[in-house]
């Protein structure tokens, strides 16, 4: 298979896993756009790759369908520098000195791997991971203007595998948008591969430029600002405060405290405060249709969003539209 990092399935024989170049039905939501996907078929885990490459860079989406526990082997043919963007789920990676890196959903963290791996247990659920490689030459590009580009070439050259970066980065709205349009964007020519390579270096830029300036924050800060993120990123999406403290290890208890503590609201009222806030920018802009926005904050149809939003401003979106439109 073309993929950067293949997933072994550990303790299951060769003859249970099959693999097949069509999704089935039942898989269609999972499917890229960027590149055909390769299905994985085990009696405990499904593993869908999609992978496109450009002049030594590459991008790989991977959905993991977990069915019961699995421990999960990654393996790399050769040394390979990747940030790893976790779309949806968390895990705890196994790391060589047998320490664990947790894998948060709405995070990213940067790697330079080499050589085998630790197995990483997953959990039954479905896991999301956006990959994107880079070539020692690109990286090179940018050594005089980060910090974190010519750490990341030295533990290229001499060869050592590392996570670069010393705190998980999050998961803004800007990269969150870059993720969905590269996911869902056709690579199917050596001009649309050339248009390809030139996201994977603005999105290099971006993460340089945020990891060169990121300060060290506490865990839970980092935990906490990660969760705000990814509900500020997944509006149009039903989240409840037991399912993110589940994907988070949190207990509920003390996620709904730090909402208050920190917010000064409850998780509802965040969520609420976000959506409107997202409805109010987009009627501003009147680039989208009142049912578009309504979508994209995550009520059914036009009319739930314009009682909500009633109750919150005190006006309608077609009024917010007419008096402050642009």
């Amino acid at each position: 298979m073309n993929v950067t990092i293949e997933y072994g399935i550990v303790g299951i024989p060769e003859h249970h896993i099959k693999i097949t170049h069509q999704l089935p039905a039942q898989y269609a939501a999972y499917r890229c756009d960027f590149a055909d996907g390769v299905l994985v078929t085990s009696p405990p885990i499904d593993i869908i790759y999609h992978t496109a490459s450009a002049n030594g860079c590459s991008m790989s989406n991977n959905i993991f369908i977990v069915k019961e526990p699995v421990q999960l082997l990654p393996k790399v043919q050769e040394g390979l520098s990747v940030v790893c963007c976790m779309i949806t789920g968390s895990v705890s990676l196994s790391y060589l000195d047998m320490t664990t890196i947790p894998l948060l959903q709405g995070q990213y963290n940067c790697f330079h791997i080499v050589g085998p791996q630790q197995p990483t247990l997953f959990s039954p659920g479905i896991y999301e991971i956006q990959y994107y490689g880079f070539s020692r030459e690109m990286l090179a590009e940018y050594t005089n203007h980060s910090k974190l580009a010519k750490k990341w070439l030295h533990k290229i050259d001499v060869g050592l595998p590392v996570v670069l970066t010393s705190t998980p980065g999050i998961i803004w709205e800007g990269l969150h948008h870059l993720n969905h349009e590269l996911k869902f964007s056709i690579v199917n020519t050596g001009l649309r591969r050339t248009w390809l390579l030139g996201k994977l270096q603005e999105l290099l830029i971006l993460i340089l430029e945020q990891q060169d300036t990121n300060t060290v924050s506490s865990s839970h800060d980092v935990t906490f600002n990660t969760i705000r993120a990814f509900i500020r990123n997944n509006l149009d999406k039903e989240l409840t405060v037991s399912q993110l403290a589940s994907t988070y290890f949190l207990s509920a208890s003390k996620l709904r405290q730090s909402f208050i503590k920190y917010c000064g609201m409850s998780f509802s009222e965040y969520q609420l405060k976000m959506r409107m806030e997202r409805a109010k920018s987009l009627c501003i802009a009147n680039e989208v249709s009142i049912a578009h926005i309504a979508y994209i904050v995550g009520y059914k149809n036009p009319s739930a969003l314009t009682k909500v939003y009633k109750n919150f401003y005190g006006e309608t979106p077609s009024e917010t539209r007419k008096n402050e439109g642009v």
